[in-house]
């Protein structure tokens, strides 16, 4: 490889061997976002429970965890990134859209039930005489209209808020002057029948061709900055501005083709057809860029007995999973909350445009930060982000104060791990950085999430949604209390302990601050960690001035 084009300044403002990375990972991540965050509601459109969303997402857990080592088998038989990435992108959309085409069930009524609600005095909530809550959210009334009205809704007997009733707006006016007969319609439903399994076989295939993707474009990405310069931060941004841009977009597509299609009926058919199209652009990219051969590179599991050994360690995993459960509960139910407050699709997308621009500025004050307030410190105060986040959708009922709600989503997501994958270079010995990293990751964005995911559909189908965010809001306050108090009392004789523990101004610490913007967005469950993981530790061990292996360059073609 000619020296000069490997040494190329990351100062430049332009960079033609990489404007292909930038493009494609603008199109794949700008793909993902405007589909996966409306898969959970798109579950219950075609009539899956909220226990069965929480199976399905109890099976997806383990395609986050085969997914990587099966691609980077793939990836060692044919010595090549660039075949096994095409053909996950075919995969990829050709599964998703096969989801488009799975029938809902039949929601043919077998027996109705009655409710007489009234209005409010100053007409901002609606009053059911009833001891339980209705089951939908639209209940027929005694005419039909496109045009709808969404109020929280309380039972007069106890004051428990049922979330927000949609009802027609011609059937208002019968309510402005006393009360209104609505009823339900309970359809006959069971269970895990041929739908379900139907919806799991394939999204658990989609689910796996997504992760393969993902986790390919981190390892392509840190190689092509390594052989023609450039900085891995920069070109990670590029994701997160296609994942701020499409989620809204998607949603105001979805509103647009629902809008004549009556009060309870919403189209998906944007979403799925914008990501067919941006990951067809991704295939044309991936084909024109300049990617060599796999470098070879450590595995993250190997050193796994000799890191496990560290208390502090234990410790830090194990409220690195608590976290990943929070994220996973409300990345989850977010949209299913907000739909219950008569959201429109377009506000949904909204919610990652704010939490991803929010992140970034803040990315750039992560060294500063670090230094006065602590490791600890700071993943404490993720658990206290996350409670707000999810304690203030149990709060409101109207969906436009997600803004100020999801500027929480900044600290809780992106600032959290950035923060710990910088703590792990305080954690590890020099030569189990990289490792940590990886076992992290997968703690975090792989078994949390999953698991967050799967207990709290069950919480929801038990409690409700609004209690089940109120009681997974105070229990993030008490996992953050308590991290706290174990390293107060605890944790806090191994600070320093470890032959690695460098001050946040250390160079191995600013190596990783270094890398800061996107380091891992968040629809990317775990590739990123693993893929993350070999150049990481190259860099680290440099940093500390040992004597390591340079990384071996790709080789072209």
């Amino acid at each position: 490889m000619d020296t000069k084009e490997k040494n190329l300044p990351s100062t430049r403002w332009f960079n033609p061997k990489l404007l292909q990375l930038k493009v494609t990972l603008f199109l794949l991540f700008g793909a993902t976002s405007a589909l996966t965050p409306y898969l959970t509601i798109h579950m219950q459109s075609i009539g899956l429970t909220v226990e069965e969303v929480a199976s399905v997402y109890l099976t997806l857990l383990f395609t986050s965890c085969l997914s990587p080592p099966l691609t980077g088998y793939l990836i060692d038989r044919f010595g090549r990134y660039k075949p096994v990435l095409l053909t996950s992108i075919v995969l990829n959309a050709v599964s998703h859209h096969l989801i488009h085409f799975i029938p809902a069930r039949d929601a043919t009524a077998t027996q109705h039930r009655s409710w007489n609600v009234s209005l409010a005095d100053d007409s901002s909530a609606l009053f059911i005489n009833a001891v339980i809550c209705p089951n939908e959210v639209y209940l027929n009334a005694t005419c039909t209209s496109n045009a709808t009205t969404s109020l929280p809704t309380y039972l007069t007997t106890s004051d428990t808020r049922c979330g927000n009733l949609i009802i027609p707006e011609c059937a208002f006016s019968e309510l402005s002057t006393g009360s209104l007969t609505l009823v339900e319609r309970i359809p006959l439903i069971t269970e895990y029948d041929e739908t379900f399994w139907t919806y799991l076989a394939v999204r658990f295939v989609a689910a796996s061709m997504l992760a393969s993707t993902l986790t390919i474009t981190d390892p392509i990405a840190l190689d092509m900055v390594e052989q023609y310069g450039g900085d891995f931060g920069r070109e990670k941004l590029y994701s997160s501005v296609g994942m701020a841009i499409f989620t809204p977009l998607t949603g105001l597509m979805i509103d647009a083709c629902s809008s004549g299609s009556g009060p309870t009926e919403t189209v998906y058919t944007p979403a799925f057809y914008t990501y067919d199209l941006l990951l067809l652009g991704s295939l044309v990219s991936v084909s024109l860029m300049p990617i060599g051969r796999k470098v070879p590179s450590d595995s993250v599991m190997k050193d796994t007995r000799r890191i496990l050994r560290l208390p502090p360690v234990l410790a830090f995993l194990a409220f690195l999973f608590l976290l990943g459960n929070f994220w996973g509960f409300i990345e989850s139910y977010l949209f299913v909350i907000m739909k219950s407050m008569g959201s429109p699709n377009y506000l949904l997308g909204l919610t990652y445009t704010v939490g991803t621009v929010a992140s970034i500025p803040m990315m750039y004050l992560l060294e500063r930060i670090t230094q006065r307030v602590g490791h600890v410190n700071l993943l404490a105060i993720a658990f206290f982000a996350h409670a707000l986040r999810i304690l203030g959708y149990s709060w409101i009922t109207n969906p436009f104060w997600c803004f100020p709600i999801e500027l929480n989503e900044a600290i809780s997501c992106y600032f959290m791990w950035v923060v710990a994958t910088t703590y792990c270079a305080v954690l590890a010995p020099n030569n189990l950085v990289a490792t940590l990293i990886g076992i992290a990751g997968m703690v975090h964005f792989c078994l949390g999430k999953g698991v967050g995911a799967f207990v709290g559909g069950f919480l929801i189908a038990r409690v409700g949604l609004t209690l089940a965010f109120r009681y997974v809001g105070y229990l993030a306050i008490g996992c953050g209390v308590l991290y706290k108090l174990v390293h107060l009392l605890w944790l806090h004789k191994y600070d320093g302990r470890s032959q690695s523990s460098p001050e946040p101004g250390h160079p191995a610490v600013a190596e990783l601050v270094k890398r800061r913007a996107s380091i891992l967005p968040k629809v990317d469950q775990f590739g990123s960690v693993v893929s993350f993981g070999g150049l990481t530790r190259t860099k680290m061990d440099d940093a500390r001035g040992c004597t390591v292996e340079e990384q071996a360059p790709l080789e072209k073609g």
